[in-house]
């Protein structure tokens, strides 16, 4: 079976904050799937989202060296473990996998995700969410989710809410198998308050949120208060929180 792949490399999970199913903080292995069907302004992969242009892969050869190896695409399940093995550094918390968005290779995600479950690891799915029926696919082996909420100023798709409640779906999908799940909003200062009010009241009681500046951060503290004020009075007071992307503060991919 084969996958088109960008990287594969060991770092720190530098967003989600401190929601439960959030592993911020925590070293990660990262398997970043190339190829997404939506088209975000602030996307930090673009150059993966065609996934035919992406004509090779890369792996990290040690961990937090810099140092990459090269393979060319697709890559082969067994390469990808391979890849991942040897960046196990005995105190890896969940295998990350990423993009791009990696329910588009549903059955190569959930062949590799099997894969590492039956070596002892345990699986964290980074994904938009927008595809509740591939997310039933591979939901009994996901122990870790976090689903974006694509928010109207990201013009991920022309229908923006409709999309909204697609990832809600998948959400509660994840909730429902039992999978620590959590929801990540990106915000700018243009980030409207009434459509925040709306994502709280669609996911009160069923999965925290943390609100996450786009970078470079552009929206004044002012407004990201006033946003996760809105949304706590809502959800309740401990299921909102604050999420950075830290590793790009660590200088770390």
């Amino acid at each position: 079976m084969k996958l088109v792949m960008a990287e594969v490399f060991n770092s720190w999970q530098g967003e989600g904050g401190s929601v439960p199913g959030s592993a911020f903080g925590r070293r990660q292995i990262f398997v970043r799937f190339a190829g997404c069907d939506l088209h975000c302004q602030w996307c930090d992969s673009r150059e993966y989202i065609n996934a035919s242009r992406v004509s090779r892969w890369r792996y990290e050869v040690e961990p937090f060296t810099g140092k990459f190896e090269y393979r060319p695409n697709p890559a082969s399940i067994d390469d990808v473990v391979e890849a991942i093995l040897r960046l196990d550094t005995d105190d890896i918390h969940s295998i990350s996998y990423t993009g791009g968005e990696p329910t588009l290779q549903i059955r190569a995600l959930k062949a590799l995700m099997e894969k590492m479950k039956s070596l002892g690891f345990d699986n964290f799915l980074e994904t938009h969410g927008g595809l509740p029926e591939l997310i039933r696919e591979v939901v009994h082996i996901t122990d870790y989710a976090s689903v974006d909420i694509k928010d109207e100023t990201s013009k991920a798709t022309e229908d923006w809410r409709a999309l909204v409640l697609r990832e809600v779906e998948s959400i509660r999908v994840l909730k429902e198998a039992g999978t620590k799940v959590y929801a990540k909003l990106v915000v700018t200062s243009e980030t409207k308050i009434e459509n925040v009010r709306w994502y709280a009241e669609l996911l009160k009681g069923l999965a925290p949120l943390v609100i996450q500046p786009r970078e470079p951060i552009e929206i004044s503290q002012e407004k990201l208060m006033e946003l996760y004020r809105e949304a706590a009075l809502i959800m309740g007071r401990k299921n909102v929180g604050l999420s950075f992307q830290v590793h790009k503060y660590l200088n770390v991919l």
